[in-house]
Formats: C-alpha cells, structure tokens, sequence
C-alpha cells in the first residue's frame, strides 16, 4: 500500500506544533545557559546511545560552541 504523498508534511507540521508549545522551557533553558556562560561557567551537555547525537551536533570537527562541554557514552 502507497504512503500518502502529504504524509511527511503532515507529520513534520505536528512536531513544529508541539515545539511550538514548549517555547515557555526552550526560552528557560536558553536563559540558564546563557547566565552560566556569561558568568563564566560552562554547561554539560549528556547524550548517552542515539540520545548523544544531538550533543555531537555542538561539537563539530570544524568548530563548535563556546561553553559548552559534552559528555557522551557511546
């Protein structure tokens, strides 16, 4: 059986929706990472499994970003 062809827009619009809903947190979250970096403090970043994925994102090879530390388990 076909997929229907508005599928992945559907699905991908839903997730949007539901980020959406958690802007209050997201702007939190910003907010006590930019006081800890600002104070000159870093924040640890923990990934464990696939879950590490979004961590690795910080750190690229070409770069990353300042003040943030990951910590990984592969």
């Amino acid at each position: 059986m076909a997929a229907e062809p508005n599928r992945y827009l559907v699905e991908a619009r839903a997730l949007l929706e539901r980020l959406e809903s958690q802007t209050e947190a997201v702007e939190a979250a910003s907010r006590i990472c930019a006081d800890a970096i600002g104070g000159g403090g870093l924040v640890h970043c923990f990934g464990t499994g696939h879950s590490r994925i979004p961590v690795e994102e910080l750190f690229p090879r070409y770069g990353s970003y300042p003040g943030f530390a990951p910590l990984v388990e592969l």
